[in-house]
């Protein structure tokens, strides 16, 4: 990771000098933007669900309450777990267009006999470096720069491809219908969306690697869980769990809120379909239900030590109740010192311990390629 970041500044600042030549200038940002921090001071990104209006869920199993799973053995089938995480910095502007730097990792962990070990992958890579510009906002400046970075390097992304380049370049404004250049605002919030993306994609291409690799077809007990949402699980294979970790908005309405608020530890909730999914295609829905991992901790509110778990759409109550078994069997050890342990189990905490460094590794580079920046800017006197 750090030759690759070495490369990923040697590209940047390559074009960069491109840029200078021919009167281009990317302007410093005062200090170092950290989206992540701006963005997402409320909850983790990867926690972030959908930002939609919370109407009726459609309820699978009758009538809505809550539900024992019954005591669990201390088993689990839950061996495989795959988690991603992120890092973006705005280093500057071409005029009024963010300019972003993105790091993205992720990984999918195999526990056997107690002990953890990272699932060698062919592809695609554990950690993806890009740049992020609005480049069909119309500007000039950013697309002569875009031409720069392409011959610097640097790589496009189709719009439904996995990513197997390191290095990438990314229109922040690609899906808007009308962007404005001038709305800077905008065009930074767009960039952090596209990081997220970017991140969902890589861990995307992992879990399809997941289910062609033989070594989990042979093993057919073996299950995955995956951090946040499921997005996406092939008909070819069904063995698989996503976890959102933070219930910052409730799938419930009306008195079903408050049998969520009072649902005791180790039991669920009745299933059900959240009502954004309800209105997307069959292929975009899932089953998911609330489960309590730990009594409400001091300080935390009533949503607190909630976990709201996705499945495939077909799955029974009978299984839902098995699945909740092996996630209260994940219980020990705790994900500590992590503030979301409550509703955090320890191999995705782990995932992500291993993952970290990768990103934090990028942050320097980050700091090298402001330096260059200011070093570079007009103001002071150098082209």
């Amino acid at each position: 990771m750090g030759r690759t970041s070495k490369d990923f500044v040697g590209k940047i600042s390559e074009a960069l000098t491109g840029a200078g030549r021919r009167g281009i200038y990317v302007t410093a940002g005062v200090g170092s933007c950290d989206l992540e921090a701006q963005q997402f001071s409320r909850r983790p990104p990867e926690d972030e669900e959908e930002q939609v209006p919370v109407g009726r869920p459609h309820h699978l199993e009758s009538p809505p309450g809550p539900r024992d799973p019954g005591s669990h053995d201390g088993t689990s089938r839950l061996c495989y777990f795959l988690d991603g995480v992120q890092s973006s910095r705005e280093i500057g502007r071409i005029g009024m267009s963010p300019v972003v730097v993105a790091t993205v990792a992720a990984a999918i962990v195999n526990r056997c006999d107690r002990r953890f070990s990272r699932m060698p992958l062919e592809s695609p890579p554990v950690a993806v470096q890009a740049m992020i510009l609005p480049r069909s906002a119309g500007d000039a400046q950013v697309e002569a720069f875009w031409e720069l970075l392409l011959d610097a390097g640097f790589s496009e992304l189709g719009p439904d491809e996995v990513p197997s380049s390191p290095h990438l370049i990314l229109d922040s404004a690609e899906y808007m219908e009308e962007a404005d250049p001038s709305d800077y605002v905008g065009m930074r919030e767009r960039s952090r969306v596209r990081v997220r993306a970017l991140r969902e994609r890589l861990e995307g291409g992992m879990l399809r690697q997941w289910e062609l690799d033989d070594r989990t077809m042979e093993n057919s007990e073996s299950w995955i869980a995956v951090d946040g949402q499921l997005k996406d699980i092939r008909e070819s294979n069904r063995r698989a769990i996503g976890l959102i970790k933070s219930v910052a908005r409730p799938e419930f309405v009306g008195k079903d809120v408050g049998m969520l608020l009072d649902l005791e530890p180790g039991m669920r909730t009745t299933s059900f379909v959240p009502d954004w999914q309800l209105r997307r295609g069959p292929s975009e829905q899932r089953t998911s239900w609330y489960l309590r991992i730990w009594p409400r901790q001091r300080g935390a509110d009533a949503l607190g030590s909630l976990m709201r778990v996705e499945a495939p759409r077909d799955t029974g109550p009978e299984q839902i109740d098995e699945i909740s078994r092996w996630i209260l069997a994940e219980r020990a050890p705790l994900s500590k010192p992590d503030p979301r342990w409550p509703a955090m189990i320890y191999p995705i905490h782990y995932v992500e311990k291993i993952l970290k460094p990768l990103v934090q590794s990028s942050e320097r580079a980050y700091s090298k390629l402001e330096r260059h920046l200011a070093s570079a800017s007009p103001a002071n006197g150098r082209n």
